[in-house]
């Protein structure tokens, strides 16, 4: 039986989420064999600003606005849920729901939250953080699901 076209292409381009994340488990695997946690974290970094800059939050007023509009983007791409919350130290991002364990398996844990530490800079940037202004992962709850980011003056992480 041929198939038409149209059905081709359906089935050319229809996702295949078992084959993605069986990529991205192995490729995990062998970058954490291969590459230094340090950079292998700023790899996932800079892939997560890369998604970022392709969401815009631009024209955004408020942090209350930034969190409905993370809230929804983040929904949409199935990448959890985030909690802002301003404190002394400076504005936190508690994220939820990380699907980081599942794409990239359980050892990640020391550099796959680079990806959404970098997502969140890259929204603070197109927000007008100045280059001052960081956002670095900090700590999270022992025992929770939840990873804690926060953005601060650089000076505030030691650099």
């Amino acid at each position: 039986m041929a198939l038409d076209n149209r059905s081709e292409e359906y089935f050319r381009n229809a996702p295949r989420p078992q084959a993605a994340l069986a990529v991205l488990r192995t490729l995990a695997v062998e970058l954490a064999q291969q590459v230094p946690t340090d950079q292998l974290r700023a790899l996932v970094y800079l892939a997560g600003r890369r998604i970022a800059s392709e969401q815009s939050a631009v024209d955004l007023k408020t942090l209350a606005d930034f969190e409905v509009f993370a809230q929804r983007t983040l929904g949409r791409l199935d990448f959890g849920w985030v909690r802002v919350e301003e404190n002394a130290a400076g504005v936190d991002f508690v994220h939820g729901c990380s699907p980081l364990p599942s794409l990239f398996g359980a050892d990640s844990g020391h550099w796959a939250p680079g990806l959404l530490e970098g997502m969140y800079a890259e929204w603070m940037r197109q927000l007008g953080a100045g280059d001052q202004l960081d956002v670095r992962e900090v700590a999270s709850p022992p025992g929770s699901d939840l990873i804690r980011f926060r953005l601060a003056h650089a000076a505030n992480f030691g650099g």
